[in-house]
């Protein structure tokens, strides 16, 4: 009895977005294209170095941009779920994405760049600048210090459980 008592527990947070209804077969599907592909026709929109920091600075909602190679593995599975959640949140924050290399991880020589320029520490990563509540932190002219960084990668495996982890986490914490 206790035990079918936990399994109901446990059970009711996971179908709690169970309306989601994500078809894992096209998500699937999707991660196995390249990155630009995931993303064409979506809310998120390709930025340019050149416009980076002016495009940070000028947006009125929190900005989510998302760094990555085209044909990465990584790349791929973490640009299905940043397409998914650009979807349901549609115009509750902008949602872009910054090429670092065509093919495979970057050399070392271009992480340092990236990461001297937006303070990148792997790729693929996010990076969450919270713009409508005051809180960028100018550490000098040309630099804003992220609110929230993140680098991992779900896997396909458990792609469900981690979207809707990041769904709950938008939730209360970006959206409160």
């Amino acid at each position: 009895m206790r035990a079918l008592l936990l399994v109901t527990v446990l059970w009711i947070p996971v179908q709690a977005h169970a309306a989601d209804d994500i078809d894992m077969a096209k998500v699937r599907a999707l991660a196995a294209l390249p990155v630009t592909e995931i993303l064409r026709d979506s809310p998120v929109h390709e930025l340019s170095r050149a416009n980076y920091w002016k495009t940070i600075r000028e947006s009125p909602v929190p900005v989510v941009v998302l760094f990555y190679s085209n044909v990465d593995g990584e790349s791929q599975r973490l640009a299905t779920l940043l397409r998914y959640v650009a979807i349901k949140y549609g115009g509750k924050f902008s949602t872009y994405d910054v090429i670092v290399v065509e093919n495979g991880k970057p050399a070392k020589a271009i992480a340092t760049e990236f990461e001297k320029a937006y303070s990148l520490d792997k790729t693929p990563g996010i990076l969450f600048y919270d713009n409508d509540r005051g809180k960028q932190v100018l550490e000098s002219e040309q630099y804003i210090d992220a609110n929230f960084k993140e680098f991992r990668t779900p896997s396909l495996l458990l792609w469900k459980t981690y979207y809707n982890a990041v769904c709950k986490h938008i939730d209360r914490t970006i959206l409160d």
